[in-house]
């Protein structure tokens, strides 16, 4: 008879300090941490029982799509600027 071992498998990812903690408040009130909800989704995914949602569906895309199509829009930066934006966070 074989023995099972157990396994365990360390997720993280990064997010900034706000999010952490309103999430780390919002599931207390409902008495779970952050790492028990993450276990918890990453079962229902592994048991193919999530529902994705389209945030391109969302009343704020659509409006955005429309802005951007009518010309709604203004420049708020380079994309040299986006660049040395994402490597600050990478280095943050």
């Amino acid at each position: 008879m074989s023995n099972s071992v157990i396994k365990n498998k360390t997720v993280s990812t990064r997010v900034t300090e706000d999010i952490s903690e309103k999430a780390k408040n919002n599931l207390a009130k409902q008495g779970l941490t952050v790492s028990e909800y993450i276990r918890l989704s990453l079962i229902k995914a592994a048991n193919n029982e999530v529902c994705l949602v389209s945030f391109l569906d969302s009343p704020e895309a659509k409006k955005a799509k429309n802005e951007a199509e009518t010309g709604q829009v203004s420049t708020i930066g380079s994309s040299n600027d986006f660049d040395a934006w994402i490597d600050k966070i990478d280095t943050d």
